[in-house]
Formats: C-alpha cells, sequence, structure tokens
C-alpha cells in the first residue's frame, strides 16, 4: 500500500460517519476526486476545527486505506468567507461543487478543472446579484464544467441536422440547441436564453459576475441542467433544493 500522500484539495461536501467522525468528499488537484475520513471531528474537543468545511480549499496530507483515505493534518488555503455569509452565494458554491464532483471520475487528476472551480469560488466570494439559479456566472461555470467533461452543448448549429436556422428549442437527448424541423421532444427556449448561452460559454467568469441577474439565465441554466442530468445519470440535488428541477 502506498505511504501518505500530500494533496491540495477542495472540499466539495462531508456527511456524519459514527458518532465523531465525518466522511469529506474531496477534489484534490493532485489525486482528482477522493472521498477521506476525518476522525474526531465532531467532537466539541476536535482539533480540526473549521479546516475542513464544504468550499474550503485545504492542504492534506492523506493516508491511503482499503476504500477511503483518512485525513491526517490539514492548513487552510482559501477560506471565502464572504460567501458563507450570503446564502445565494452558498447556494451558488453547491450547485458548482455538486456538479463538480458528479462530472468527475475518482482518482483521476483534473487539473484544469480543479483550478476552475477554484477559480469559481473566488468569484463568487466577491459577491452575486439576485439568486443564485438566475446568475450568469453559475450558469457560465456549470458550462465550463461540462466543457472540461466533454460535454460542452452544441450552441451555433443544429445539433441534428447541422444546419444555422433559427433555434427554437434545447434537446438534452441531442445535445443543445435544435431548429425548428428538429424540435421533436426538445424543449422550446427563447431568444434571450440562447443569448444567455453564448454569453456564458464566451465570456470570462469574472465577466459573468458583473452581469445581473436575469429569468433569461435562469431558462438557460434548466436547460443546461437537463444536459448534466442526461449526460451523468443524475439530477443536481442542490438545484432541486434551490427550486430547479
Amino acid at each position: 500500500m502506498p505511504g501518505p500522500q500530500k494533496a491540495r484539495a477542495i472540499v466539495l461536501s462531508s456527511r456524519p460517519l459514527g458518532e465523531a467522525d465525518r466522511i469529506v468528499r474531496l477534489f484534490t488537484r493532485e489525486l482528482g476526486r477522493a472521498d477521506a475520513v476525518v476522525k474526531g471531528v465532531r467532537k466539541t474537543t476536535s482539533r480540526w476545527g473549521g479546516r475542513l468545511e464544504p468550499f474550503n480549499v485545504v492542504d492534506l496530507l492523506l493516508h491511503p486505506g482499503r476504500s477511503l483515505y483518512t485525513v491526517t493534518q490539514a492548513q487552510l488555503v482559501d477560506v471565502f468567507a464572504r460567501l458563507r455569509t450570503e446564502r445565494e452565494g452558498l447556494s451558488a458554491a453547491a450547485i458548482v461543487c455538486e456538479a463538480a464532483a458528479g462530472l468527475t471520475p475518482e482518482h483521476e487528476p483534473e487539473e484544469r478543472m480543479f483550478a476552475l472551480l477554484r477559480n469559481t469560488l473566488r468569484e463568487l466570494d466577491k459577491g452575486i446579484s439576485g439568486r443564485a439559479v438566475e446568475s450568469p456566472l453559475v450558469l457560465g461555470a456549470l458550462l465550463k464544467l461540462l466543457y472540461e467533461a466533454g460535454y460542452l452543448p452544441v450552441l451555433d448549429h443544429c445539433a441534428a441536422c447541422g444546419s444555422g436556422g433559427r433555434a427554437l428549442g434545447f434537446s438534452a437527448a441531442r445535445g443543445g440547441l435544435v431548429c425548428g424541423d428538429c424540435a421533436g421532444e426538445a424543449v422550446p427556449i427563447t431568444p434571450e436564453a440562447v443569448e444567455a448561452l453564448a454569453d456564458a460559454v464566451s465570456r470570462s467568469l469574472a465577466d459573468l459576475r458583473e452581469r445581473p441577474s436575469s429569468p433569461a439565465a435562469g431558462e438557460a441554466l434548466r436547460d443546461v441542467h437537463r444536459l448534466y442530468a442526461y449526460q451523468t445519470g443524475s439530477r443536481l440535488r442542490a438545484l432541486r433544493i434551490a427550486g430547479v428541477g
């Protein structure tokens, strides 16, 4: 069995284990996505403090086990304190972290996706206006994560026939926008949502954070979520909690 390994990680989520421990889901730069046990973290005398809370960036020492790592050391790198004081910021962080977890296999390093997720959390920590589910930044982050996973939707022509006709629908099964002739099972889409999708792909995360939340971005996010669910076989719980099916 290999020895202890150092890794920089984003804490994606956590869940209780027994009376005193937790299992944390990590997205590490060096080891890819991995789950690890943190022993004694739920005790009132825990030495861990808040270092292993979701959305923190931490430097870890991980000991491999049969199925899980065990965290033996943790040093904070980024806390994103403002994000934690704003409900919509927390909602947005939960959405993008859950999406990253669903799009990455275990134990396969994805340095570009790690950097993308960390940069998204940095932008969210600067504050977003309006609802997370109508935020161009959240829409853009999800689209860029899909791109890194190889699932970016087709937006510049009909995903079914390849024509450059006007997009009238979004089809998760076809992989993007479709024209009127190919609409079939596609969900109707407004021109404003088509524009929101194009903006979200072409603009940087910093630019998207500056753009106001809008119903068009919310409509586009619902369509992108359908594509995510089609490709991964699961829906984002964080979006369901926020009221997006």
